[in-house]
């Protein structure tokens, strides 16, 4: 099942994703769902929830942590989404 990882600001995303790159993994940065967004249009790490801790210490270790993490839920016409940190 897929996540999405939120941080601060979308260059915090895009920075941890190279980041990870450097080590051999391979996630996608996307658009922060509306229905999860608080402020505005942003960007977000959508990986799968077996590398959840590996994000997270990444993070971590770059000052650059995660806010919340959001399961998604695929749903017949649209995703919904489960806070899960």
């Amino acid at each position: 099942m897929d996540c999405l990882g939120i941080f601060t600001s979308g260059n915090f995303a895009f920075k941890i994703l190279r980041i990870l790159e450097t080590k051999g993994y391979v996630f996608e940065v996307v658009s922060i769902p509306c229905i999860i967004a608080k402020g505005g249009c942003g960007y977000c790490i959508k990986f799968p929830s077996e590398y959840k801790e590996l994000i997270i210490t990444t993070a971590n270790e770059n000052k650059m942590p995660i806010v919340e993490i959001y399961e998604v839920i695929p749903g017949f016409t649209r995703n919904k989404y489960k806070k899960i940190y």
